[in-house]
This record gives structure tokens, sequence and C-alpha cells, in this order.
């Protein structure tokens, strides 16, 4: 319990030292903005074009959700580093100290692991989701699936608005409908493109 008690107050602390929380937050609200709408956008396609196999459907979900992930990881996890290597240069430079070694260092490089893996999780997460119904389509009809697909990438939309609502402290309604209509635009332009192609 005493190491439990250590390890949880050492992450609490890096935490403050970092101010990982706010880069955290940022990052899960973009992330699973782009994997809900790139899944959207992808059965979008798929539904306008009359696909109806499920289990390549769900594959190609899958695999896109993979992708998203290691770009993730690989691009947030660099970007992030090159940032904190930046900042520690420069608080170096102010404090005419080096700071290697320190609690300083060990905070910015728990707030690289902990940014990756939000980014990573947050677009795989939300696009995963929007991919569940096709799992069950012994019990349902493919078209219905595509719908209640839909309906689940809206109302992940409408949640990841309501999360950046509470954040701001604005209107969390309004802060939804702002993601949904982001999603309908999405949608929208995807119809025309395809329509027309």
């Amino acid at each position: 319990m005493n190491f439990l008690y250590k390890y949880t107050k050492k992450l609490k602390e890096y935490r403050e030292i970092s101010k990982v929380d706010e880069i955290a937050r940022r990052y899960f609200a973009m992330n699973g903005f782009d994997g809900s709408l790139t899944i959207l956008g992808l059965l979008i396609g798929y539904y306008l074009l009359g696909f109806n196999d499920p289990a390549v459907i769900f594959v190609t979900g899958i695999s896109t959700c993979v992708a998203m992930g290691v770009s993730g990881l690989w691009g947030t996890y660099l970007t992030e580093r090159s940032e904190r290597i930046s900042s520690l240069r420069e608080l170096e430079k102010a404090t005419i100290s080096d700071l290697s070694n320190t609690k300083i260092e060990s905070a910015h490089k728990f707030a690289m692991i902990v940014v990756t893996v939000v980014d990573v999780v947050a677009s795989s997460i939300t696009a995963f989701f929007s991919l569940l119904p096709f799992l069950f389509t012994r019990f349902f009809n493919i078209r219905i699936c595509y719908y209640i697909s839909f309906a689940l990438s809206f109302v992940t939309l409408f949640l990841l608005g309501i999360f950046l609502g509470r954040i701001s402290k604005e209107n969390i309604i309004i802060s939804g409908a702002k993601m949904v209509v982001a999603g309908i635009v999405s949608v929208l332009i995807s119809v025309l493109l395809i329509r027309n192609f």
C-alpha cells in the first residue's frame, strides 16, 4: 500500500510539473474527432457504393483504426518529444543548470508517454465504436447495421462536443451540436464527391 501511495503521489507530481492534463484533453478531443469522422467517411463511401460485405467493411475499418493508431503513436510521440526537449533546453538555459536525471526531466518523459497513449486510444476507440454494428450482421440487415453505425458516429461526435463544452464551461448542448454539424458537413461533401465521381 505504501508503494502504491508513493507511486500515485509521484505521478500526481509529474502531472503538475508537466501540465499534461490540459494537453492530454486536447489530444483526446482532436483525435477522437478524427477517428470518428474518418470511419464515418469510410462507411458513407461504402454505403453509397452499395457495398454489402460486413467482413470486408469491418476488416477495412479495423485496418484504418490500426493505421490511425500507428500514425498517432509515431507522430505524437516524435512531436511531443521534440517540444518537450526544446522546453527542457530553454529551462536549462534560463536556470543555467543541467536538468538531466531530475524530477523535471522525468515529468516531461511521463507527459510524452501519456499524450501518446491518449492520442492512440482516442482515435482508435472512437473509430472502433462505429464499426461494432458490423459484428452483428447475423442478427440485423446490413442496411440496419449501416444506420446504427452512422448513429453511433454522430453520438460519439456529440459526446466529444459535450466533453469540450465542459472544459470550456460553455453550453454543452451547443458544443455537442457543433461537432454533429461537422459530421453532417463531412457526410454532405462525401455524398457530393461520390455522386459526381
